[in-house]
């Protein structure tokens, strides 16, 4: 699982319990953890300019429509992070419940990577993670 790779996992586990459909991008991987963030194609008030939005009401980084696959305008959600086992995901790949997509250039990985850091929501073990695979 490489920094800036993008999967859809048709059982994504949310923070709440639920679980359903999402694309989310790898920001970092350490020791077989993988810090990931879910994506939204959703506006809700958020920015449209390129790249960080630390200021909207929901942290987040704008990547606009064709950015790597996404047909449509995509905020990648920076107010809450996952941690990833290896293990896991690699059991949800071979059963095909997990997909690769894309992967982001090491460019707009470096900026989506530097904008994750700012965020208050990170804990102190994602942001090492991050920090440890940033391109």
């Amino acid at each position: 699982m490489t920094p800036g790779s993008v999967f859809f996992d048709q059982q994504f586990s949310f923070h709440d319990g639920e679980s359903g459909e999402k694309l989310f991008v790898i920001l970092g991987w350490d020791n077989g953890i993988a810090i990931v963030a879910k994506t939204t194609s959703q506006q809700h008030g958020r920015g449209t300019t390129f790249g960080c939005q630390p200021k909207d009401r929901f942290h987040n980084f704008y990547l606009p429509q064709n950015s790597c696959y996404f047909r449509k305008c995509t905020w990648v959600c920076l107010d809450e992070f996952y941690e990833l086992n290896a293990v896991e995901v690699l059991q949800k790949r071979f059963s095909g419940l997990i997909n690769p997509v894309c992967n982001l250039t090491n460019e707009m990985l470096r900026k989506l990577q530097d904008c994750a850091l700012e965020s208050d929501d990170l804990s102190g073990r994602q942001e090492s993670i991050i920090r440890s695979s940033l391109v």
